[in-house]
This record gives C-alpha cells, structure tokens and sequence, in this order.
C-alpha cells in the first residue's frame, strides 16, 4: 500500500470547515466472481464491499434481453435501480463507443438508446469511450485522417446533447486508449459544458505516452468520473509495455494525482479493472508523426515510470513481463479491488477528505454500536 510520508509542495488548502465528502466507486459488466450470475448480486456484492458509486460498464446484453437465457430483463434493471437506491448508491452506466467508426446514424440511435433507458433507471451520470485510428494505415482509416474521426465523434457526441440537456445529466469522455488527454479536453471544451465532461482513466494516459500527474493537473477541473487502476511499463525493444495492477502495487504516483483531482473538484474516485494489452512505442521515430502532443516532461516521466518498473522486478515487487498473469482469477481481482479501496482510502483520509459508506453498512455498524 502506498505509504503517506508528505504534504504535496503544491497543495492548497481543502478548506478549515466541514471535510469534503468523497465517495469510492467501482466499474463493471459483473463484479469479480458473479461473472455467471444476475446483475442485482453484483450490485450486492460491491455494496457489502464498502463502494458506494457502481459505474456499469455495459447493460447492452439487458437491453437485448439475452442474459442467462431470460428473454426480458427490464425488471432485473429496474430491481438494480431500486435496490442501489436503498443502499444510498449511485448507479452509473457506459453508453458505448462513440465512434468514429461504424455508421453514424447506428451509433447515434445505439448511444440514445441506452442514454435514455439509464434516464429511466435515474442515472445522472454517464461516460463514452472512442475507438479512432492514429496511423491511418488501416482498413478503417484509410480514407478518413485523425482530426477526421474527431469531427465524427464530436458530431455523434452533439446528437446526444439534447436529451442529456434536457434531463439534467452528464456525458463524459473517456481518455481511451486511442485519444490523448489534450484531444479529450479540445473535444470536451467545443461542447456543451452543462453536458460533457472528462473520464479520467489513468491507465490509459501511458498509452499515448503522456504522465499521468500533469494530466490529473490539467484536466482536473473538468473531470465528471474516474477510472482508476495502477500500472507497470515494461521495456520493450520498440518502447514499453503496460500491464495493469492494483492502485498502490504500480508505479503511479497517486499521492499527487489524486491529490490534484480532489483540489479540483473531484469527489467520486472509481476503480476499473481491464486487461488491455498495449505499448507506447516511444522508441520508434515513426511513432512521433502522429503523436504532436507529446512533451520532453511528459517522456521523461514516462521514462522513469520504465525505470521503477525495472527496479520492482529486481526487487521482487513485480513479476518478470514472462511471468506476468493477464487472466487472474475472480478471486485474485477482489483483492485487487478491495486493496485499490484500501490504499484510494488512507491518501484520501491523509489529505483531509471524508469517504463516504453504503447506507447498509452504517446500519449494520450502528447496530453493533
């Protein structure tokens, strides 16, 4: 766990009153272990967890009603709504992929779909995530370049922009894998502002080679959700390698970057888990045509995130990239998570913040009072 031995030289005070109320989240299709079983009990096992904001990755598979062979699964979702309502938890929901590509017109009616069935369920809160092409040497981006596909996303963004006005909620991009955090926030400020915000996923800033503390900086204020996870970044002959761990057994620094979020603004820190597999091949030269973000700073940190990669593999720390498990069991993912809660908690608490529990557990810890 992440030991809290200083005061960031940059902080600013949260304030002499109350303590900011903070709230630990967790992301999912199905929580570690209820892979095979009904929505609700996922729910169920993350609120006796401790989480009190659960972020549903999908509900794709609800919607078309093909979930352990049940042809209509609107009542399980409305279940799910009124049972997190009784927790005192907030339901979150992804949308899907906005683009840029596939038709636009199915990616539209796909993203509305789903945006309006989460209104009915009394989600607030929304995130998107993209899928664009860099390169523009494959099949799909051949004919369409890079600030092409941004136009695409922006235009299927704006078609949901209507509805989530009208109800009062909020889309966030997601920093994908695919988009640099300066894309996402260019993306973001030619919106609506009473619409969209910024995910902010950790993980994924390495990928486009970018420190992932001058981004929390950055984008801070304009964040609306987290995606939280830690990583390592082996080197590899063309650059490095993420592989993806539990916050506190990576290599982040998360004492400045949370600490930047929560100056911010922030209060919601949610945890993810994926298993993408992706370099940032930062020493092939031809890399740099189609990254212009890129920065001396932002490549040094990458290079030293490289550097205390190596050093915990010598230390013991982290497995060899040989040895390394991309598949863990469900077992070995809640740790994961419950350790990423731990360590989100006390950084958290050391800075001042209160985190919040589920309406359950206060009961139960009141009745034993």
């Amino acid at each position: 766990m992440t030991q809290i031995t200083h005061v960031l030289p940059d902080s600013q005070p949260l304030g002499t009153g109350e303590l900011p109320e903070t709230r630990l989240g967790v992301q999912f299709t199905r929580y570690p272990g209820h892979e095979d079983r009904p929505l609700l009990e996922s729910l169920r096992a993350a609120v006796d967890d401790g989480f009190t904001v659960v972020v549903l990755n999908s509900i794709a598979a609800e919607l078309s009603g093909d979930v352990h062979g049940q042809l209509d699964t609107a009542g399980e979702l409305n279940e799910v709504a009124a049972e997190a309502r009784h927790a005192g938890i907030e339901l979150q929901l992804g949308l899907g992929c906005a683009g840029p590509f596939d038709n636009p017109a199915t990616v539209r009616t796909g993203l509305n779909r789903t945006l309006l069935r989460g209104l009915e369920l009394g989600v607030t809160e929304f995130f998107v995530y993209t899928r664009s092409v860099r390169e523009g040497t494959t099949e799909q981006s051949r004919f369409l370049d890079h600030p092409a596909q941004l136009r695409l996303i922006r235009a299927n963004l704006e078609a949901l922009a209507p509805a989530a006005r009208d109800a009062n909620v909020r889309i966030n991009v997601k920093t994908h894998e695919d988009l640099a955090s300066r894309e996402v926030q260019t993306l973001v400020q030619s919106l609506d502002p009473a619409v969209f915000g910024i995910g902010f996923d950790v993980a994924n800033l390495v990928v486009r080679g970018e420190d992932p503390v001058e981004a929390a900086r950055a984008l801070g204020p304009q964040v609306g959700m987290t995606h939280l996870e830690d990583a390592v970044l082996f080197p590899v002959p063309h650059g490095y390698r993420r592989r993806l761990r539990a916050v506190g057994e990576g290599v982040f620094d998360w004492e400045a970057t949370l600490g930047h979020l929560l100056r911010a603004g922030v209060r919601d820190f949610t945890l993810e888990q994926h298993r993408g597999k992706f370099d940032a091949p930062v020493f092939d030269r031809s890399w740099f045509t189609h990254e212009q973000h890129l920065d001396a700073a932002g490549l040094g940190q990458l290079a030293r995130l490289g550097v205390a990669t190596h050093d915990g593999v010598a230390r013991g720390r982290f497995p060899a990239l040989a040895d390394w498990d991309d598949e863990p069991a469900p077992a070995e993912r809640r740790r994961q998570l419950l350790h990423s809660a731990a360590t989100v908690r006390t950084i958290l608490t050391s800075m001042g913040a209160g985190v919040k529990k589920p309406a359950t557990i206060l009961s139960r810890e009141e009745g034993l009072s």
